[in-house]
């Protein structure tokens, strides 16, 4: 694997896992850097373009800043040598970037080498083949590779199908969605986080509960519809972990309250991004019954 030259910002200081770069010695290579609080309207700017990446980094930044343990990794940004911006990306426990050149694709896959924490790579299936080529050696394969589709509906819900017990989440709801969202997660990828990481983990869903993200239909102490809204941002609105317990499937529960969190959302004209996995033709189809449109083709590399 060639690992491509870059210089250091002078103003840098390597942060969490991720050891010091090399610095080269000519100008003509592009820099890296770590945002700076002031520049977030600026790098929002750039990640304005649609797309499920662009998205959660956005909602990351607007929910956390620039450098916050919850971001789970460091924000990176590279330029050429005029100081153009070139491309922005999160790199940690999850891989997420935007890159206008192949030399930022190159610089972040290097800066991702190092990292010792990283789990998932995730981006548009052409971006991550391109990453992979410049990030892994020889003999690397990832331990797992799951297409998906990034599904969008930008135009309001007309149906009248609330469900009246869909609600926020609190605090007492915390066992109910990370036992739930735990069990998806391993279904996916094979990691169990209520293993891996117990404590983390539901830290974590706290803080999402206790920003109001997490909504839910609760009956008789049992969860029968949870879903995440992962990234909030002025343009849209990006949904996850949409659960629906399994003796209450294909009765329209899911159905029903996917539609009333629609409506609640797209008051606010946004649109709503979710992700589906291409081997599932069952839920894709249901997304697509619920008016969401294909907007591209994704891959999760689960290291």
């Amino acid at each position: 694997m060639a690992i491509p030259a870059y210089k250091l910002d002078p103003n840098f200081s390597s942060q969490q896992d991720v050891a010091p770069c090399v610095v080269a010695e000519t100008s003509m290579v592009p820099s890296v850097s770590s945002p700076v609080p002031g520049t977030e309207e600026h790098i929002l700017s750039a990640l304005s373009q649609e797309s499920l990446t662009n998205v959660i980094m956005s909602g990351f930044i607007r929910d956390n800043g620039f450098v916050n343990p919850l971001n789970r990794g460091q924000f990176y940004t590279c330029r050429d040598e005029r100081n153009k911006l070139e491309g922005v990306a999160l790199i940690g426990h999850t891989v997420l970037f935007e890159a206008c050149s192949e030399r930022a694709i190159q610089t972040f896959a290097a800066l991702a080498r190092r990292s010792h924490s990283t789990h998932l790579l995730m981006g548009e299936s052409n971006a991550v083949s391109r990453f992979w080529n410049y990030y892994a050696e020889e003999q690397d394969s990832p331990r797992l590779v799951c297409p998906i589709r990034f599904l969008r509906r930008s135009t309001p819900f007309t149906e009248d199908a609330d469900l009246p017990g869909l609600r926020l989440a609190t605090r007492e709801d915390l066992e109910h969605v990370v036992q739930a969202q735990a069990a998806m997660a391993f279904e996916i990828s094979g990691v169990d986080p209520l293993m891996k990481d117990p404590e983390g983990f539901r830290a974590r869903y706290l803080r999402r509960i206790e920003r109001n993200r997490v909504w839910v239909v609760i009956e008789n102490g049992r969860l029968l519809f949870k879903t995440d809204i992962i990234a909030d941002t002025p343009d849209a609105a990006y949904i996850e972990g949409v659960y629906v317990r399994p003796e209450e499937r294909g009765k329209g529960l899911g159905h029903r309250c996917l539609i009333g969190l629609g409506r609640r959302i797209m008051k606010r004209g946004k649109a709503i991004y979710l992700f589906v996995e291409n081997q599932n033709v069952r839920t894709k189809s249901f997304y697509l019954q619920l008016g969401f449109n294909v907007a591209g083709q994704y891959d999760l590399l689960y290291f």
